[in-house]
């Protein structure tokens, strides 16, 4: 493999976790509804900054976590520096946990996940009550991070992939 190609292939190795990331955001800023609106799109940049903050930190630094948040809050219409600031959370606690998580099943992952996808919400909530001046409701949200909870292990398992065919063979 020439010079010019191990370049593209080690940029592409470091870019894809941010890249996915990315492609999250506008899979959920599509104006698509799943079941006519009854279940809210999974929320896939938390996915992908939870996964690659354990088992691949230095594909998934804090600029790419600020930088996948920016574009959240640019395409979505959300207060500028909110899906940041929840990203840059999520992943602080997620790499204060990640030695806990090495090695682990992916059951105990998943519940993992599940506890950052509560914290998350409870954050957003807050955030967003103290915004509007009054407790807003809780339901869309809880059922969100349920889905985005729900849908985490198929991802794990694609991601998974990933990183052992594509980021640590190569």
């Amino acid at each position: 493999m020439g010079y010019r190609a191990e370049n593209l292939l080690r940029l592409f190795k470091g870019a894809a976790p941010t890249l996915l990331g990315l492609f999250g955001v506008l899979i959920l800023a599509l104006p698509v509804r799943f079941a006519e609106g009854l279940i809210p799109a999974p929320i896939i940049p938390l996915v992908v900054v939870f996964f690659w903050s354990i088992y691949g930190p230095d594909y998934m630094p804090p600029l790419s976590v600020f930088f996948i948040g920016i574009l959240q809050d640019l395409l979505t219409g959300g207060p500028l520096g909110l899906w940041p600031a929840v990203y840059l959370i999520a992943q602080f606690v997620v790499l204060s946990q990640r030695a806990y998580f090495m090695g682990r099943e992916q059951k105990v992952v998943w519940v993992g996940f599940a506890v950052v996808a509560v914290g998350v919400s409870v954050i957003l909530w807050l955030v967003m009550s103290l915004m509007a001046g009054m407790m807003l409701p809780l339901r869309g949200l809880v059922v969100q991070m349920f889905v985005t909870a729900m849908i985490y292990p198929l991802f794990g398992i694609v991601f998974g992939q990933l990183h052992r065919r594509v980021l640590v063979e190569v």
